[in-house]
């Protein structure tokens, strides 16, 4: 699915390989059209659920899960998304139908396609590391490279079940993890549907990001509002109400700082007459995946 490199001898020369936007009936010409379709280095396919494969109406059956950049001058991301693949076999045991229904639109992967590298949505190259728990890894693989905004429904409800599940189980605070630049992939509304929590009101465009900056002892958050060009930054001290290393852990953030930044650079920025007090509780903090609770009727 992502480099071409398939088994010619289980195919049909013949073969129709069929997705919602595409229909192809030769086995060379879909994997020539793979070769050039998406960049090896940064794509990827997982395989779900285990194939199944039903012996009379001899058809094998998978769910698999893939992201990537596609190979063309604007080097567009394409968003995590789940397939389901069925390949039929004819009656000297060879695939003769390949077809995928996505979990997307196929008008939401198209979009993508013609969206430039600098709209896209934040996406992690960190490797997995090996103690990470195998929900954690589930629920990273799902979120990375989206916007909060940009799930069907079956994902949302994956990646709700994973979370509840990760906050079940009180896994340690890992402290030495929180620092670094943290980007928003998903966000589950607060009890009174709220989102992210704004000190100031801004259009809340489809391609703008949202980032929280963390030292020990500051939190800096960052909210774009016409893309990486223009953005507002609200920051000030980070306090640990407790010390434990327990989950969940309370924080308290006293903003001090508000600014809005024009320019690549960030150099020419407005200040904003922003302060308040705000607290989150901390859930999960991994090396790649950190879960919070905002407790100002936020997500």
């Amino acid at each position: 699915f992502i480099s071409g490199d398939l088994s010619e001898e289980l195919f049909r020369d013949d073969c129709v390989f069929v997705d919602p936007t595409n229909s192809v009936a030769s086995l060379s010409r879909y994997r020539n059209a793979l070769r050039i379709l998406f960049d090896p280095n940064q794509s990827a396919v997982r395989l779900i659920e285990p194939l199944t494969i039903d012996e009379k109406n001899r058809i094998i059956s998978g769910r698999i899960r893939s992201w990537g950049v596609l190979q063309l001058p604007w080097n567009p991301r394409i968003s995590s998304y789940e397939t389901k693949i069925v390949y039929s076999i004819d009656d000297d045991g060879l695939v003769y139908s390949q077809n995928q229904e996505w979990s997307i639109p196929a008008s939401e992967a198209l979009s993508e396609t013609f969206t430039p590298a600098m709209l896209n949505p934040p996406f992690s190259n960190l490797e997995r590391p090996d103690d990470e728990p195998p929900e954690v890894t589930e629920l990273f693989e799902i979120i990375n490279g989206h916007r909060p905004d940009s799930y069907p429904q079956d994902t949302r409800l994956r990646a709700s079940e994973l979370i509840d599940k990760i906050v079940s189980r009180q896994y340690t605070w890992h402290r030495e993890d929180l620092p670094g630049k943290w980007a928003l992939s998903y966000l589950q509304p607060g009890p009174d549907g709220g989102g992210i929590d704004r000190r100031i009101p801004f259009p809340d465009l489809w391609f703008n990001k949202n980032f929280q900056i963390f030292t020990r002892d500051s939190v800096l958050n960052i909210g774009e509002l016409l893309g990486p060009g223009l953005e507002v930054r609200v920051g000030g001290s980070l306090e640990e109400l407790d010390k434990s290393l327990s989950t969940p852990k309370r924080f308290r953030a006293n903003i001090n700082s508000g600014k809005i930044c024009a320019g690549q650079s960030k150099t020419g920025c407005i200040p904003l007459p922003i302060s308040g007090e705000g607290l989150f509780d901390g859930v999960y903090l991994g090396q790649r995946l950190r879960i919070g609770q905002n407790l100002n009727g936020g997500g």
